[in-house]
């Protein structure tokens, strides 16, 4: 009994893990399904973007709209998909492009990156992964890691063309990137430089002002003290004015009480 109920025990978890490889398989194709008729959409959508137009750019804007919805589906579905089998890797791959459409390029570079560092996926799928995961760097503007991603992805496959030119291009912001920085450090130190000479201008033009003021005040203190020094030299004038008169004064009324002589 025991070894009857082992094995139908066993017979059971085989057919249930059959049943969610099953599950997996088929939420994987309606993600595919949903990631095909999204990128129909996007393709449907730039097309009206060419044409220009107001009008166009309106519909376009429509079917972006419908198209994230759809890339979203597709990302619902592939995570379905990988419920047991978690290193499904066609499942993952799909995963990663369905997030690298809604531009969520930091999660669709870590999907990347997972499936090709596994050394027993297909060197083709690898390649690819290396390929898209530089892709999602680039868009960070990580540019030395997308190089990296970009080598990676040539060692496995070293005619890849698009892989050749992401990687040269990749080199070109690099370039581009060091050339801004040191436009952004010179116009930093011009910058600086023109705030010092400014700096130093008003320091010149403060001491001038305060050099006038101090000029001035000194202007006013001695037209103060001369104004100062003239009402004392007119009281001392006036003091004596007035002692002179006094003096006289009093010799006339001497003079008017004495003898007179008489000239004749």
């Amino acid at each position: 009994m025991k070894r009857l109920a082992f094995l139908f025990l066993s017979i059971f978890s085989i057919l249930f893990l059959n049943a969610q490889t099953i599950d997996e398989l088929a939420a994987v194709r309606k993600g595919n399904n949903a990631f095909q008729q999204a990128e129909k959409v996007r393709a449907e959508a730039m097309q009206l973007i060419e044409k220009g137009g107001e009008v166009n750019a309106r519909l376009a804007n429509e079917k972006f709209k419908e198209a994230a919805q759809l890339y979203q589906d597709a990302e619902i579905s592939y995570r379905k998909g990988m419920a047991t089998t978690k290193n499904f890797s066609k499942a993952n791959y799909n995963l990663a492009n369905s997030l690298y459409r809604q531009e969520k390029y930091e999660d669709a570079g870590n999907s990347f990156k997972y499936i090709a560092e596994q050394k027993e996926n297909d060197k083709s799928l690898r390649a690819k992964a290396f390929h898209n995961y530089g892709n999602s760097l680039l868009k960070q503007e990580k540019y030395k890691e997308c190089i990296d991603a970009y080598k990676s992805a040539l060692k496995l496959n070293p005619n890849d063309q698009d892989t050749k030119y992401n990687l040269e291009y990749a080199r070109r912001k690099i370039v581009q990137q060091q050339e801004q920085q040191q436009q952004n450090n010179d116009n930093k130190d011009d910058k600086e430089n023109k705030d010092d000479q400014e700096q130093q201008q008003q320091q010149q033009n403060q001491d001038n002002k305060d050099q006038e003021q101090e000029q001035q005040q000194q202007q006013q203190q001695q037209r103060q003290q001369q104004q100062q020094d003239k009402r004392q030299l007119d009281a001392l004038q006036q003091n004596e004015r007035q002692t002179q008169q006094k003096v006289a004064e009093e010799e006339m009324k001497k003079g008017g009480k004495g003898k007179q002589e008489k000239d004749w």
